[in-house]
């Protein structure tokens, strides 16, 4: 009995010193920390701000690395943490933090894999005396530190009903790419970005949405785990992903000049003072940018012959559309130009880029659906490709 006494109370201070390791990080990181005995498994716990962010914080430990071992305490750690948040009143979220002497890296897949499967939407940490730590989490990103010699990219499965392409993660996409392309051709911040936190305010998205993003990527394996920044790899297999997107193409509504005599009907000059008088309108004005094969010309990619030009707008709205001189009233008999509502409008209209003072759909955009419409010229998209794109495609991982 005396024993197993003594076992408890070494567990219990092996569990408060790496307490103590925990508390140090999370404060060095700039999170305020209370120490708070979870009453939920009577595991060791801590209660941590930052912002918005609030997070009740389970840890366990385990006196060896070993996989069914730290399974089995990471399984239990969740539940615990889980069950304190839930009997919290102050709406905090449940962060599990399972921790070990040193976790081999082929353990760390095999964990990461778990939670893919059984808590793919829980905030986890995963941290060892060797240096290694791994967090995963709205604002907790910057905690991870992974030693030189952990292995590369690991691929895991995603859950079946995560879109990678959604409207927001194609706009987090085209500003992760944004370094490789020329600022003409795509409006969107340059730079470099360490973690979902950091990502979510250069595309000015919600953290949340930028993190299940972030981690969608990695599971799939298209970023390089060993970068201290977020990049992009097998960047050729995710753009014709990407590109699959946009084969089930939105409608177009033929519109027609309402006075086709005017020497002023033309598109783009139409756009251009639509967008001169929204400017000074109120700021509910429906967006509108050149599209397709037109916009490809107006970015220098083009012509196409025989195409009527196409453009985007945010919605449908006759009196904006007769603003510009167009109608769609007996179009379908004598179109001129067409119209689309976008599937995707905060990465289009976010994305658009402004040449001579008409607004045009950026070039990962036009890319996008020249390469996948049903009168697509291969030898366009592939001058795209080649020049537009090509630091996107040359990179390979």
């Amino acid at each position: 009995m005396s024993r197993r006494l003594s076992d408890l109370k070494s567990a219990a201070c092996s569990e408060n010193q790496y307490l103590d390791q925990l508390v140090k990080l999370f404060q060095q990181n700039g999170w305020d920390v209370k120490r708070e005995p979870l009453s939920a498994g009577k595991c060791a716990g801590l209660v941590i701000s930052q912002g918005d962010l609030l997070y009740i914080v389970a840890l366990r430990v385990s006196s060896q690395g070993r996989r069914d071992r730290l399974v089995a305490l990471l399984a239990q750690v969740i539940l615990q943490a889980r069950a304190a948040a839930l009997a919290s009143e102050s709406g905090a979220e449940p962060l599990a933090v399972a921790a070990a002497p040193a976790i081999p890296r082929s353990t760390v897949k095999e964990l990461m894999s778990f939670l893919t499967e059984v808590a793919p939407n829980d905030a986890v940490g995963i941290f060892d005396q060797e240096g290694f730590r791994r967090f995963v989490g709205p604002g907790l990103e910057k905690l991870t530190a992974v030693p030189t010699r952990t292995a590369r990219t690991q691929r895991l499965r995603v859950p079946d009903s995560a879109n990678l392409f959604s409207d927001l993660n194609q706009r987090m996409l085209k500003v992760l790419l944004a370094p490789l392309i020329p600022e003409d051709l795509l409006q969107a911040p340059r730079g470099e970005y360490r973690n979902a936190t950091e990502l979510a305010e250069a595309a000015e998205v919600s953290v949340m949405s930028a993190f299940r993003f972030v981690r969608q990527l990695e599971q799939e394996g298209f970023l390089d785990n060993v970068s201290e920044m977020l990049r992009l790899v097998r960047r050729e297999e995710l753009m014709h992903r990407w590109q699959a997107t946009y084969l089930r193409a939105a409608p177009a509504l033929p519109l027609w000049w309402i006075h086709p005599g005017n020497c002023e009907c033309n598109l783009e000059t139409a756009l251009r003072t639509y967008n001169d008088q929204a400017s000074v309108r109120e700021r509910s004005a429906p967006r509108a940018c050149l599209d397709l094969f037109a916009a490809a010309e107006a970015l220098g990619y083009g012509p196409v012959q025989g195409i009527l030009p196409h453009f985007y707008i945010e919605n449908l709205d006759r009196e904006v559309l007769q603003s510009m001189g167009l109608s769609p009233d007996d179009a379908e008999y004598r179109p001129n130009v067409f119209v689309r509502v976008p599937v995707f409008q905060k990465s289009v209209f976010r994305s658009a880029v402004n040449r001579n003072g008409v607004p045009v759909a950026d070039i990962i955009q036009v890319w996008l659906e020249v390469s996948s419409h049903s009168a697509r010229d291969e030898t366009q998209a592939n001058e795209i490709r080649q020049h537009a794109l090509a630091q996107i495609f040359a990179e390979q991982t």
